[in-house]
């Protein structure tokens, strides 16, 4: 490992701050980390936007590259794909991918973020401290103004590089926008969530199927549920801020108890104190922020949700972080010295894939609150999943492209509309509506056969 004297300064602890804090100790870096929380592996600390995360190719990768692809795995659960659960109780699984391979892992952020932690005490060259919230700095002089929130007390740090590693609501890409021209976005969607706990059994088992992720999809409500792997479920419970059913309306123990017993009647035994959980816990936004310039000359550059988070609906978020911290260490060696350069380089490799993929996390939101229900889109991923059996390396479905390989997301996109394009001239969509007529057919024959057979029960109690 090569020794610089070259300071760097990041600025939030999380998981894309600590992985890039390992990535530079590597490089032989002088690293401090700064955080505006405590430790949480000594103290309880507010977990942010989600306590759980979904790590896939992309993530997987970045952490490979640092020698923490097993030990972050072992604490992982593999999710095949996704059960979707009907308002009458049935249950119909969507796998991931085309074979036990292609899966994605579930991993609470606390786990992963104190396995990161853990990993940077054993480099001498990283320090980090706690309590230490970045309340401005000075881009010309490279200097942070850090408020310990311990001792009230303000003191300024000097640095060569400073990283913002602080998330949606970061102060260092506010300062660095500051006094250059900006191009920034931030959206919020009309809904919100909350989040709920379904515990273990008595026995410590899984008491819903533990290898996929839940979704239980009403139209403008939705519930998810995903599992992690001390045998409990986190759900995210999907609502409008506003409306008939919105969190607006939903203020009363029996409010709560009749909503989810007419929504998501299957799972309410499962949740104890639901109505107690659902009133008290907080209520979170869901935010997508996008920014241009992620850097400011050779002194700062932000990386994560920083620069661009994104609704949490591809479940790409973390992976696009950690696949900042793999090309951001790429283009620092590429560029020795250099360090506009190297954020210039940077900048250029993932500005346009993380657009895109704010793009596709909005679009995802829609499918899984309504139209993964839709005989249509299930008819297309059935034709879709059957031509890239037939044809593997030629036809690949856009959520393979995205979540189990490295291809940017902005290229998989591009490859996605060709092959939307080829389909089209083929007459692959003629394919498409017969089987989603085939799917209403079987559809309706249920419905008409389960009305029939209630209808026969209820004449047969009043039979002689």
């Amino acid at each position: 490992m090569t020794t610089h004297t070259t300071k760097i300064a990041i600025v939030g602890a999380g998981p894309g701050g600590t992985l890039m804090a390992i990535y530079l100790a590597k490089q032989g870096f002088t690293v401090e980390v700064y955080e505006r929380r405590g430790d949480m592996r000594l103290e309880a600390v507010e977990q942010g936007r989600s306590i759980n995360l979904t790590l896939a190719v992309r993530g997987l990768h970045a952490l490979e590259k640092v020698g923490l692809l097993h030990s972050v795995l072992s604490i992982t659960m593999p999710l095949k794909g996704r059960t979707i659960h009907g308002l009458d109780g049935t249950q119909k699984f969507q796998p991931y991918g085309k074979d036990e391979h292609e899966v994605i892992y579930s991993i609470q952020r606390k786990d992963l973020n104190i396995a990161l932690l853990n990993h940077v005490d054993s480099f001498p060259n990283v320090k980090v401290f706690f309590h230490k919230r970045c309340v401005s700095l000075d881009k010309e002089t490279k200097t942070l103004h850090l408020l310990d929130e311990l001792s009230n007390e303000t003191v300024s740090v000097t640095a060569d590089i400073i990283i913002g590693a602080d998330g949606a609501y970061s102060t260092v890409r506010q300062q660095l926008m500051r006094m250059q021209k900006t191009h920034y976005k931030q959206e919020y969607l009309d809904w919100g969530y909350k989040q709920l706990t379904i515990p273990p059994g008595p026995d410590g088992s899984f008491l819903l199927r533990e290898d996929t992720l839940h979704d239980w999809p009403r139209g403008d409500v939705m519930m998810l549920a995903i599992p992690n792997y001390d045998g409990c479920f986190t759900c995210t419970c999907v609502l409008p801020f506003k409306g008939e059913v919105s969190f607006d309306t939903l203020n009363t123990e029996s409010a709560v108890a009749a909503f989810f017993k007419n929504q998501f009647a299957d799972v309410v035994p499962y949740i104890p104190g639901l109505a107690n959980q659902f009133l008290h816990n907080q209520i979170n936004d869901f935010i997508t922020v996008s920014t241009d310039p992620w850097y400011y000359k050779d002194a700062i550059v932000l990386l994560g949700d920083a620069c661009h988070a994104v609704y949490p609906f591809y479940g790409q978020g973390m992976n696009a972080a950690f696949e900042d911290c793999f090309v951001l260490s790429e283009c620092i060696k590429n560029h020795p010295g250099n360090w506009e350069a190297a954020f210039a380089s940077y900048q250029q490799k993932r500005l346009r894939n993380t657009n895109v993929l704010a793009q596709l996390s909005k679009e995802n939101f829609d499918e899984l609150r309504d139209k993964v229900r839709s005989p249509w889109l299930v008819a297309q991923k059935k034709t879709i999943a059957a031509l890239n059996r037939l044809f593997p390396r030629t036809w690949i479905p856009l959520y393979t492209m995205m979540t189990h390989t490295t291809m940017p997301y902005a290229d998989a996109l591009e490859r996605c509309q060709k092959q939307n394009r080829a389909a089209r001239w083929l007459g692959i969509d003629l394919i498409i509506f017969f089987i989603a007529m085939c799917l209403i057919a079987v559809r309706l024959g249920e419905k008409t056969q389960r009305f029939w057979t209630f209808s026969w029960r209820k004449s047969a109690r009043f039979r002689p």
